[in-house]
């Protein structure tokens, strides 16, 4: 009897130490499978920005959907990483979108998502309209087609090189 007894109050002391450590648990993190479904967007906090097209995020890091910037050494990258900070910044909030028929990850593990600020900015369609992206890897390049595409290639004033590099407006301008 004096055994089952010590085995409850070690449960009763163990249940306690438990509640006490849930309340003191971060948020949940949404887990890649959570994530993934077409019905439901994910807030997260963004982290990092690491290019035009790129962030780090409290819930992996994502590709932008349907845009291509250029990447680190380009004449671009610079412009471009910087908007993104002019809209979004480490610790803000941020809304991650993964319209029905989309890959959820690309080859590379990153998240595939539209990201929104909780302002109601669509962070790709701010870059393509400043000439500081393409719309790419859509219906037009074999990917799916997605429901921001028609509006992304009508903001596109950027281009694409032919190495298949993207040239912003501004550096089209000054090599012009």
């Amino acid at each position: 009897m004096r055994a089952h007894r010590i085995r409850v109050a070690a449960l009763a002391v163990a249940l306690a130490v438990a509640a006490s450590l849930a309340a003191c648990a971060p948020a949940r993190v949404p887990d890649a499978a959570s994530i993934a479904s077409p019905t439901v967007d994910v807030v997260a906090t963004l982290e990092e920005i690491v290019d035009g097209d790129t962030v780090d995020t409290s819930a992996g890091t994502v590709r932008i959907i349907g845009i291509d910037a250029p990447e680190r050494g380009e004449c671009g990258y610079d412009v471009a990483t910087a908007l993104v900070a002019t809209l979004v910044g480490p610790g803000d909030p941020i809304t991650l979108v993964l319209p029905e028929g989309q890959n959820p990850e690309d080859r590379y593990g990153r998240l595939l998502r539209y990201v929104d600020t909780t302002g109601g900015v669509d962070v790709g369609s701010a870059v393509l309209g400043a000439g500081l992206a393409v719309a790419r890897y859509d219906s037009t390049d074999g990917y799916p087609a997605h429901p921001r595409e028609s509006d992304y290639r009508a903001a596109q004033t950027a281009t694409l090189s032919a190495d298949g590099s993207v040239v912003t407006a501004d550096c089209r301008a000054a090599a012009g």
